[in-house]
């Protein structure tokens, strides 16, 4: 038997939403369009995002860029809480998707930008925001 999961998911220039979502792989795949992958979301907070295992090799729309990993996501994606005792994926908080939609709208690709053909622009771009983002921390 499954459970339920509540999720924050990203498509491509789209405003994030939150849908409950049975916890099983076919429906988790079919939220990304393949399969999947966990990278750990890089702000911590017990937050994995979950993306298409080939979405670059696939060519799916660029969603945000990773500046932390030098990388973007492609194609839709979801954000979960992870509970680090089991390994297991919880409901994301309240807290949690403020977070994420903090940092996606920060690190957002335009829809107007071919993350593919304008790879090094906007790899400078973030990689700008990033620093300016980090300089301003700091500075708290």
């Amino acid at each position: 038997m499954s459970k339920t999961i509540k999720m924050l998911i990203k498509e491509p220039n789209k405003e994030p939403y939150i849908k409950e979502v049975e916890d099983k792989l076919e429906n988790l795949q079919e939220i990304v369009g393949g399969l999947i992958e966990c990278v750990p979301f890089p702000l911590g907070h017990k937050i994995d995002i979950y993306v298409n295992d080939e979405g670059k090799l696939d060519n799916l729309t660029g969603n945000f860029w990773l500046p932390e990993y030098k990388d973007f996501v492609a194609g839709t994606c979801y954000f979960v809480s992870i509970d680090y005792d089991t390994g297991e994926n919880t409901d994301i908080t309240d807290k949690q998707v403020e977070l994420c939609k903090k940092y996606v709208d920060l690190y957002e690709i335009p829809e107007c930008a071919d993350v593919y053909a304008d790879y090094e622009i906007l790899k400078e771009c973030m990689d700008q925001r990033y620093k300016f983002f980090n300089k301003k921390v700091a500075e708290l």
